[in-house]
């Protein structure tokens, strides 16, 4: 039986930012070479907000997992503002050599290698690749 992962904080990441961030303001560059003042302005300023917002308010909490009998585990969400850690389905949809793509319950979480500890991340991967 592969030994259970450490928990697992996960925060916000500055990769994640920088990666937002970029095409967006390539996207904003471009239209200010197309439209007029009236036109860019808003759409640049609407990219750029967007782009922030959905790298500022990823999934904040703790993954950990609990070992059951049999040797299955059950893996367990604690969100950043909760006290106790509620169970969820937890599915590897990309398992790349920076990035870790979960579905927990059906939301989309991006794990950087920033967003959680260099060990934790280590071992999530472990347990993950072994999966």
């Amino acid at each position: 039986m592969p030994r259970a992962p450490t928990a697992c904080r996960i925060g916000r990441s500055r990769l994640a930012l920088l990666a937002h961030l970029l095409p967006a303001a390539a996207a904003a560059g471009l239209l200010v070479l197309v439209l007029p003042i009236w036109g860019w302005l808003p759409a640049a300023f609407g990219l750029v907000a967007l782009a922030i917002w959905c790298a500022r308010h990823p999934p904040q909490g703790e993954l950990s997992a609990e070992a059951l009998p049999g040797g299955a585990l059950q893996w367990r969400w604690r969100a950043a503002g909760d006290a106790i850690p509620q169970p969820v389905s937890l599915q590897c949809d990309y398992l790349g050599p920076w990035l870790i793509g979960l579905r927990l319950n059906g939301r989309r979480l991006w794990l950087w290698p920033d967003s959680c500890s260099v060990a934790a991340h280590r071992e999530l991967r472990r347990y993950l690749i072994r999966r």
